[in-house]
């Protein structure tokens, strides 16, 4: 299949990997800055051919089926909405999803309109840190999940804490529904430029069944990524960049006991996941869109981006209790990178 891709940074480097690993033609890339693309070349140089002068020339002349956008969020919109008029068929879309959710929705609506499929690149349901969790659950040794506590560093609510809504959403299978968000004074700089900025800071949590979600980003903490999936029976403890899980339930016989028995013998066990990996991922999520099994499309990508706008407007009204929902400032945009 024919591949192109708008955003030649380091992510997007990665995708032309992917598509090449995929046995996809890449007809077609393109970067704002120059840099980015020579960069490209020097790791790609049989695609010095491929190079388009702007991204609507790529759009309109490149003929592909597959894109790619891993630009920086405030041309999202702009670049999928003119990829389903001009006749991709794919869509994949680097998150957060765009920087208002009225962007989200006319990239939903262009795809819809014109037959394009859709996916923004949250990848949680393809990484074992993840599915290994979701299996160990699902088994019902651990009880019911009550509690997802993310304890990590300096990482942006933006830049990670949007995947971290996409991995409850998938683990749980819940959308989260309200939020109160505390965020430190100072933004979080971006290294792609000055004019993007994110908050640090705590996020709690509620999904419809009143599973918790708690995210710890403080913005002075500065090493690790640890989540803690607390369950009726036991708890399952993940070191995310270590790859190490500690899973912790009741012996059996004692299940029935009341909470307040939190200290009653154990079963324990520890395991490695397979590190964080980029190309894979990427890979099944490109797998799944053609082969129309479940993938993160546009409605997930969207919900995950509500969950951060109600973020902002918590931590902007000092706490706030805010629904995910309807009442979220549509048009309101953000300075995400």
């Amino acid at each position: 299949m024919r591949f192109a891709i708008i955003g030649l940074g380091r992510m997007g480097r990665r995708h032309i990997q992917v598509a090449m690993n995929l046995g996809f033609e890449v007809v077609g890339i393109y970067d704002l800055f120059q840099g980015a693309i020579d960069e490209t070349l020097k790791e790609f140089p049989a695609l010095a051919d491929k190079v388009f002068s702007s991204a609507e020339a790529l759009l309109d002349n490149a003929q592909g089926e597959l894109l790619a956008v891993s630009t920086t969020a405030p041309s999202h919109a702009q670049f999928v909405c003119h990829a389903a008029r001009s006749g991709f068929r794919y869509i994949l879309c680097e998150k957060p999803m765009a920087v208002s959710l009225a962007e989200a929705d006319a990239m939903i609506s262009a795809c819809e309109a014109s037959g394009a499929v859709l996916a923004v690149n949250h990848q949680m349901q393809f990484m074992e840190q993840y599915t290994k969790i979701r299996e160990a659950i699902a088994t019902g040794e651990y009880g019911d999940l009550r509690s997802v506590t993310v304890h990590a560093s300096n990482f942006g609510l933006a830049m990670n804490a949007v995947h971290y809504f996409e991995m409850f959403r998938y683990v749980t299978g819940e959308n989260l529904k309200s939020v109160q968000c505390w965020v430190d004074d100072e933004k979080v700089p971006n290294p792609r430029g000055p004019q993007y900025s994110d908050y640090s800071g705590q996020v709690r949590a509620l999904s419809d069944s009143g599973i918790r979600f708690n995210l710890e980003a403080g913005g002075d903490l500065g090493h690790g990524i640890q989540v803690i999936y607390g369950c009726r029976n036991g708890q399952i403890i993940v070191d995310e960049l270590a790859g190490r899980v500690r899973a912790i339930r009741r012996q059996e016989e004692f299940r029935d006991l009341p909470t307040t028995r939190y200290g009653m013998p154990v079963v324990v066990e520890e395991f490695s996941i397979a590190p964080a990996d980029v190309l894979t991922p990427t890979a099944d999520v490109w797998k799944a869109m053609l082969s129309g099994a479940s993938f993160p499309n546009g409605a997930i990508g969207r919900h995950a981006m509500a969950t951060l706008v109600a973020c902002y407007a918590s931590g902007e009204a000092d706490g706030r209790l805010t629904a995910v929902d309807d009442s979220l400032p549509a048009q309101k945009t953000f300075n995400w990178a």
